[in-house]
């Protein structure tokens, strides 16, 4: 990729300031009567939350992209021992949120009334689940797996090729 391709997606994904300032705007305009993180989580379900998380993970994945290839530039390994490490430990919440459920499952579940069992597992499923994707964290994991997966992919790919 060329230089100047770069920096027009650093430009387009650069849409995430623009989202911040509008959320900080609404915020001075109210009189700040709620929390600043209260006026952010406001436009999340919106519009302009669907073009910050969008924003947010072009972003990342830009960053990554550019420091992989400055590794490669500089004859480093392109994927270092950091990167497999928080592959590996973004599966920390799934493993989580399926020992809640477990747990759950065996000494129950409340939400309004206390289920057990598979009901338990799947009440408590469904509400963390919910929870966890409301505060992005399972959608960054399964993202920084997929890209992490890809980038992997790609380097393997290039490395036979220029072994044979």
């Amino acid at each position: 990729m060329t230089k100047k391709s770069d920096n027009i997606k650093w430009v387009c994904f650069g849409g995430i300031g623009v989202y911040l300032m509008r959320c900080i705007t609404i915020a001075a305009e109210d009189g700040l009567h709620a929390p600043l993180w209260d006026y952010l989580g406001l436009g999340y379900a919106s519009a302009f939350g669907a073009v910050l998380m969008l924003s947010l993970l072009g972003l990342i994945g830009l960053a990554v992209s550019k420091r992989i290839g400055k590794r490669k530039a500089t004859g480093l390994k392109p994927i270092s021992m950091g990167y497999k490490i928080s592959f590996i430990l973004s599966y920390i919440p799934y493993v989580l949120l399926l020992a809640y459920c477990l747990y759950c499952s065996k000494y129950g579940f409340d939400f309004f009334t206390t289920t057990y069992g598979w009901e338990g597992f799947y009440n408590a499923f469904l509400v963390m689940g919910a929870v966890f994707c409301i505060v992005p964290v399972l959608p960054f994991c399964l993202f920084w797996q997929i890209l992490f997966i890809v980038k992997w992919v790609r380097n393997r790919k290039v490395k036979q090729e220029n072994h044979i």
